[in-house]
């Protein structure tokens, strides 16, 4: 069991969004940890909490794994494909494999969310020029941003 305190979680170090990186995005890896292959000991899922500043925004980005957010705090928006969810707490949201999305602060206190991913998986990708250019005119394609924050470094 891993008891939750005012800042976060016992014996759970509150990491940076990407190593180096000061874009107002906090991680908490709450069980489990990425893997290379599945026979390697530990959970075969990893649960995690980010939290994003006001302003601040999640990577735009797509991936092989989906996975499940669930919003705990806060309100933002949801970009999925090229669709926009308002979202708020205990609201769900699933992301499909190859889905671009993007999660948004749109409030004035901190936004954070559950992310519930296999720890056996694919590394982020950005989107590509097509994708960018087909999400033009579309409610994502409006509020998305695309690069705010780079893709981790393979470990």
């Amino acid at each position: 069991m891993i008891s939750a305190t005012p800042a976060g979680w016992d014996g759970v170090e509150v990491e940076g969004y990407r190593p180096g990186a000061a874009v107002g995005v906090v991680r908490h890896t709450i069980l489990g940890g990425r893997k290379n292959e599945p026979s390697e000991p530990g959970p075969r899922m990893e649960l995690r909490y980010f939290e994003l500043e006001p302003g601040a925004v999640s990577r735009f980005e797509k991936h092989e794994h989906e996975h499940y957010v669930i919003i705990r705090r806060g309100e933002g928006y949801a970009i999925v494909g090229d669709a926009v969810y308002a979202v708020a707490p205990n609201d769900v949201v699933y992301v499909a494999p190859f889905e671009l999305h993007q999660f948004l602060n749109r409030g004035a206190e901190p936004f954070g969310f559950y992310c519930i991913v296999d720890a056996c998986r694919d590394y982020p990708q950005e989107p590509s020029d097509e994708e960018l250019a087909r999400l033009k005119g579309t409610p994502a394609g409006a509020l998305a941003k695309p690069f705010a924050v780079p893709l981790p470094a393979k470990r």
